[in-house]
């Protein structure tokens, strides 16, 4: 039992109740047990609202303004149509059924609207769009979406797909691996694949970011348990990825992890050419598999919302898109994915959906839900919700110079932005003070810093909080390599199926490294019931153990230093000092706590159900395991559970 003056945190969906133990026996209100903590909640349903009805108010249709299949540019159209339904208060703007074609230009920007609808009419936007090479990894902060919603306040935007010109400018390709040639000589190691049929970029370099083996009838990745690390060549917008050259219009040879001597290069994927990477990966390739070659990763996005209000997303399929599926930023709050989907085109088998993440949120100010959605055959996290938050050391008495790679630019802080302070281990400063300015990579703030009591501290901004979501009846299944990061607090996953898929079904995780991510704000308050994992080879490599549900503060991650160096030398050396030392950093677990997970089946995990490396007030109950015939292995601590840290964990074992 905890000392008697700890303190227990229970966070609603809309409010924060803190009370001490001594308190507990005298609140009836709230569900408890043994341990005495309160029961997770998890968060609570909420309304988004639909438009206001605006009587009289004009409905415009595209058709009017040059929507035409005959037609290249329907972007234009859209978008011409969008202004005149600003300039005259119109309720609606309408589509027509066909398939339409956005190449070459900007993306549709639904900007501004207050009780609207954006209805498709079961439209096909087909998009071909480039961009120029950004120095920067993650995404297009500026929008360039194929579709913008932005600043808008119940606003509906519903009935179509989108789709890519995949006849010229192909995301990715599928192919044979013919043959290869392995050398003991760094860089001269190389495969042969043989392709469906000719490239239409033949015989120009074409990128090659990513190269996963899938299953050889393209239903998904390969499920034989080996959790098969795809070739992350770069990620980077415009990134050339690894060396390759055309044998003939239909066979690319490609050396994997060697860097080409033609096409742009993005600064922080030049560690991914590093030394001895060439050999062992072709040596791991399988002649006669099958393969799925991305020629970019991330990209324009799909969707990009930003600084909605009462938004929703209906009965839209994403069949394929350059980047994330959605991605979601600023002050976005109560939004909605209804039977918004990522898969392929029907009929169809696509190597890849969106290039990146399915559902990204880099920052918002919560209440979002996805009801009834399905995410498949994607290139990295099924979901991904946290706020960005960065790593910087004091310099002064109200000086903090930041030491991640990717800098200031990567957090959104701004001056006047309210930020926060925890320690290196996550543990609360009870801190908060203004960013009066900005100089390079050191923030000024209006108010005496606290002690630093570790090596740094983890900013976060106080303004935003990725918090208070529903998943609700979704499926995400037969993707390569995904993860399902939810990095925030309260939150329910109801009725949800996760696999048979590649990777991490649910990773309830806050985080930063040293040299590219720093994401989440602590994760409390967590519900995960009726839920069904299903064939889900949840990958050890990443974390050092295997387990369908993970729940970490991780300080760093263990994964991928050597691809992304430490640009800060002082920041380098300071941790390869600690390396050397043994020095390792012991989470906080009051940053993660308040996690239920109850009446889910598993089907053939491969290790653990549950896993809490860190951690306070778990529980584990009335779950179930179905073992049933499956290809892929299964680690000695199949279908038992993991509690390495915190206190207050009540843990069901599972039969």
């Amino acid at each position: 039992m905890s000392p008697m003056w700890k303190y227990c945190q229970f966070k609603c969906c809309q409010s924060q109740l803190r009370i001490g133990y001594w308190a507990l026996a005298t609140l009836a209100t709230l569900a408890t047990f043994n341990t005495l903590f309160a029961e997770p909640a998890g968060c609570r349903d909420f309304e988004v609202e639909t438009p206001v009805s605006r009587a009289g108010a004009p409905v415009v249709r595209a058709v009017d303004f040059g929507l035409s299949e005959k037609s290249d540019c329907n972007h234009v159209a859209i978008n011409t149509a969008l202004a005149e339904a600003k300039r005259t208060g119109a309720a609606r703007v309408e589509l027509a059924p066909g398939v339409y074609r956005c190449f070459d230009g900007k993306g549709i920007s639904i900007d501004g609207f207050k009780d609207f609808v954006f209805d498709g009419k079961g439209a096909t936007l087909v998009f071909r769009r480039d961009h120029a090479p950004l120095e920067r990894q993650a995404d297009q902060l500026d929008g360039e979406a194929n579709v913008e919603v932005a600043n808008c306040l119940r606003t509906v935007v519903e009935n179509f797909n989108i789709d890519w010109d995949w006849e010229n400018d192909p995301l990715a390709v599928w192919a044979k691996c013919v043959g290869k040639h392995e050398d003991d000589a760094d860089g001269a190691s190389y495969a042969d694949f043989e392709l469906d049929a000719p490239h239409p970029k033949y015989p120009a370099h074409v990128p090659v970011n990513l190269l996963t083996q899938m299953a050889a009838d393209r239903s998904g990745p390969v499920m034989d348990g080996k959790c098969r690390h795809p070739g992350y060549f770069g990620s980077s917008l415009g990134h050339i990825g690894a060396k390759s050259e055309w044998i003939s219009p239909t066979r690319l040879r490609i050396w994997p992890f060697v860097k080409p001597d033609y096409g742009y290069f993005a600064k922080e994927a030049l560690g991914r050419y590093a030394p001895g990477k060439n050999t062992a990966f072709t040596r791991d390739l399988e002649t006669g598999g099958t393969y799925s070659i991305a020629h970019c990763y991330y990209g324009l996005n799909g969707f990009v919302l930003t600084s909605n209000r009462h938004l929703t997303l209906r009965n839209i399929d994403v069949w394929a898109c350059k980047g994330f599926g959605v991605e979601t930023r600023g002050a976005q709050k109560y939004w909605q994915l209804v039977d918004f989907n990522i898969r392929p085109k029907p009929g169809c088998k696509y190597p890849v959906t969106s290039t990146a993440d399915a559902h990204h949120v880099a920052q918002s100010l919560g209440f979002g839900k996805m009801v009834g959605c399905e995410v498949t055959m994607h290139n990295d996290d099924h979901f991904n919700c946290h706020d960005r938050t960065q790593i910087g050391w004091k310099r002064g008495s109200r000086e903090i110079e930041i030491v991640n790679s990717r800098g200031i630019g990567y957090t959104l802080f701004k001056p006047g932005s309210r930020i926060t302070l925890r320690q290196e281990d996550f543990a609360a400063t009870g801190w908060t003070g203004k960013i009066e300015k900005i100089e390079g990579e050191t923030i000024h703030f209006d108010r005496d810093l606290p002690e630093q009591k570790g090596m740094l501290f983890v900013l976060m901004d106080a303004d935003y909080a990725t918090e208070n979501f529903i998943f609700k009846d979704c499926r995400f299944h037969h993707n390569p390599w995904s993860r399902g990061l939810y990095n925030g607090s309260n939150a329910t996953f109801d009725g949800c199926t996760f696999g048979p898929m590649v990777g991490r079904p649910l990773f309830l995780l806050s985080c930063y490294t040293y040299n590219v991510w720093c994401e989440g704000i602590g994760c409390t308050n967590i519900v995960v019931r009726n839920c069904r994992f299903e064939d889900c080879l949840d990958v050890k490599e990443e974390t050092g153990v295997s387990a369908q549900i993970m729940c970490e503060i991780a300080i760093p991650p263990r994964y991928d230093p050597e691809g992304n160096p430490i640009v800060n030398a002082e920041l380098a050396a300071k941790v390869a000092a600690n390396k050397a030392a043994g020095r390792v950093i012991t989470p906080s677990a009051d940053a993660l706590s308040g996690i239920l997970v109850e009446d889910c089946v598993f089907v053939n995990p491969r290790g653990y159900l549950f896993a809490v490396r860190n951690g306070n007030d778990t529980i584990f109950r009335r779950n179930k395991v179905v073992w049933g015939n499956s290809a892929h292995e299964r680690l000695p601590y199949a279908g038992k559970t993991l509690v390495e840290g915190g206190n207050n964990n009540e843990i069901d074992e599972v039969k």
